[in-house]
């Protein structure tokens, strides 16, 4: 849920008084591969007569009613919460009382919506539990959820921790616990981070990432290590070049030598986020880093952050030079996309009229390219490994703020960096009157579907494929070198 909705939820359910309330909301689903979220995006309070606090809570047959019906209306599901203001200590369990009363909604939820109830508790100590009732009948029963996250100015995140278990330190994470303690740490180790493009930005990202102790890195890249990539992308050599190599192949071989959790469960997909299946996977992800330089790719960060409330941290860098050749300056920059704050489009990170161009294959022709502007990012080319580096730490600066909140303090927004005189600004944008994104917030699968097929994507795979059988034959022997070091690594 947004911060926004936690805090109209929160507001009703905490009471001055500290007695238990309920209240109703309704739900969109947003379907990733092989995870379901229910985003709670309406709040629909009882009114006069629908429910009585008595130290406990009880509501009337007919509040269950108007609230599934208006549930349905929105296009979604039913959702039922309850406080439980003495409550503390995270992930809440349903104690009898609670049980029945949310079985009883549950049939009358699916026979009005056509989805399931989704029963949610709040603790004292602002946590939030969650479950979706599945079955029906007199077989209807719940089935507890991973995780409750909400998306505002601070990432907030519980969890099942009979699911997802809290991680145990290692001594080899010793000073970054020290840092911010094993509440932070254990929140981040489970926290499923997606890399959009490990390219100079995204590979330190994704390594830095799994050197912190998250346990799942996502890789998201269809690309093919070239010699020109060779001056900035970390953990590729030569070798790498010569094999044509998948970015996505580095980064497995990065991130295994390199992650600190103890039981690591990274993913690396050979895929674009434009295709439907990689897509479908980055929306089992809780946040995403956008390492992306193209219109397409953008696009759809942008709109799923909003449709689907996974925040998106976004940044860029651009070079500019004197006439004689030499740098003037450069400059990059780093946000949190998500609702209440400006849209890519809107901080001029992409122009969304390229997007189609770049859907229909025109946006790599050299005559498109000839018209676009001199100071477009698809002609200009630039790009420096140490200032590649430094667009890499002001995401993570942001990662870190946005989860782990110093000083209470979370998203700062919008920053642009100087390198001529090491200054920061902080940009005032906001989007623009009939910006289509924020009308797009919690949308989940009634969003419009920005993915398709990606040409450039499909060629890449297919080329890795093609090699001379004296290639292949290579690449078979080093993957088997790399698996034995690989073995004594973990033996080690």
């Amino acid at each position: 849920m947004t911060g926004s909705t936690e805090v109209e939820f929160a507001s009703h359910l905490l009471r001055d008084d500290r007695q238990e309330d309920l209240c109703f909301g309704a739900w969109r689903p947003s379907t990733g591969r092989r995870r379901r979220t229910a985003i709670l995006h309406q709040a629909i309070l009882p009114g006069r007569g629908d429910r009585l606090v008595h130290g406990n809570a009880s509501f009337e047959p007919a509040y269950t009613l108007r609230a599934a019906r208006e549930a349905a209306a929105a296009g979604g599901g039913l959702a039922f919460m309850h406080s439980h203001p003495r409550g503390s200590g995270g992930w809440q369990s349903l104690n009898e009382t609670d049980r029945i009363a949310e079985s009883r909604v549950a049939n009358v939820a699916r026979e009005l919506t056509g989805l399931p109830l989704v029963g949610l508790t709040l603790s004292g100590d602002r946590c939030w539990s969650a479950r979706v009732w599945k079955g029906v009948g007199r077989k209807v029963t719940p089935v507890s959820c991973e995780t409750v996250r909400t998306v505002g100015a601070t990432f907030g995140a519980t969890f099942d921790n009979s699911i997802l278990l809290v991680p145990r330190p290692s001594e080899m994470q010793d000073r970054t616990v020290h840092t911010w303690g094993e509440e932070i740490q254990a929140k981040i180790a489970r926290l499923r981070v997606a890399v959009a493009g490990v390219g100079s930005v995204g590979m330190a990202i994704a390594d830095v990432l799994a050197r912190t102790g998250v346990e799942c890195v996502g890789v998201f890249d269809f690309d093919t290590v070239e010699s020109v990539n060779l001056d900035r992308l970390r953990g590729a050599s030569s070798m790498d070049a010569f094999l044509r190599r998948s970015k996505a192949d580095v980064a497995r071989r990065l991130l295994a030598e390199g992650s600190t959790a103890a039981t690591p469960r990274h993913e690396f997909h050979e895929l674009s986020i434009c295709e439907p299946e990689g897509l479908n996977r980055l929306l089992d992800f809780d946040l995403i880093f956008s390492c992306v330089d193209r219109p397409w790719p953008r696009h759809v960060l942008n709109l799923i952050a909003f449709a689907d409330l996974i925040p998106v941290i976004e940044g860029g860098m651009s070079a500019f030079q004197n006439v004689d050749g030499s740098l003037r300056n450069a400059y990059w920059t780093s946000t949190v996309v998500r609702p209440d704050r400006p849209c890519l489009a809107c901080l001029g990170q992409y122009d969304p009229t390229l997007v189609q161009a770049e859907r229909d294959g025109s946006l790599d022709d050299p005559s498109y390219i000839a018209n676009l502007p001199p100071d477009s990012p698809i002609r200009r080319r630039e790009n420096v490994a140490a200032v590649s580096t430094s667009v890499a730490a002001a995401l993570l600066e942001q990662f870190i703020t946005y989860v782990a909140h110093p000083s209470g303090f979370g998203d700062p927004g919008p920053l642009r960096f100087s390198l001529r005189d090491h200054s920061v600004e902080r940009q005032r944008t906001a989007c623009h009157d009939g910006c289509p994104y924020p009308r797009s917030v919690g949308h989940g699968d009634a969003r419009l579907d920005p993915a398709g097929s990606h040409v450039a994507a499909e060629q890449a795979r297919q080329a890795r494929a093609r090699v001379p059988i004296q290639l292949a034959a290579v690449r078979f022997l080093a993957a088997a070198h790399r698996a034995l070091g690989e073995r004594l690594a973990r033996f080690a």
